[in-house]
């Protein structure tokens, strides 16, 4: 028997009175629109890494090169829309279990659409946490850089 399941057996199973059902029916309805938003987010991303690679290189052969090819920028377009397609699908699974859960009063339905809640704001502190150590190590790279510019000049 695992911990999870020790856990289980512990705990007394939950009952959902009808204001914490209007709730997640209430919160289904957000997350549906946020799914869908996200879904438009990922489209122009997707679309706009394609553009880089394939169509500016193509628009700036007669300029000089940049620091940051066209092709780098799809590259990481492409990829940040490959991490953030993770939690879209996790917020549209959970849209669509708490309909079926609510609609059937199923708790095993809900208990599987709150999984994927959890997935989803999981997968959404890890992307943020990595944001947020990338941006601490440009921020120290600069302040590293600065100050050897700013050494090299006096």
């Amino acid at each position: 028997m695992t911990k999870n399941d020790q856990l289980t057996q512990e705990l007394p199973s939950i009952v959902l009175n009808a204001e914490a059902i209007h709730s997640l029916a209430e919160t289904r309805k957000w997350t549906s629109f946020f799914a869908v938003l996200g879904i438009i987010a990922l489209v122009f991303m997707f679309v706009a890494g394609i553009i880089s690679i394939i169509v500016l290189p193509m628009l700036n052969q007669e300029s000089e090169p940049t620091a940051l090819p066209a092709i780098v920028t799809g590259l990481v377009y492409l990829l940040l829309g490959v991490i953030y397609l993770f939690p879209i699908i996790y917020l549209f699974r959970f849209t669509k279990l708490v309909r079926q859960a609510i609609a059937s009063s199923n708790g095993n339905l809900m208990s599987s659409a709150l999984y994927n809640l959890k997935l989803h704001f999981r997968t959404v502190g890890i992307i943020t946490i990595g944001f947020i150590a990338v941006y601490l190590i440009f921020i120290m790279f600069l302040l590293v850089f600065g100050a050897g510019m700013l050494a090299g000049n006096i």
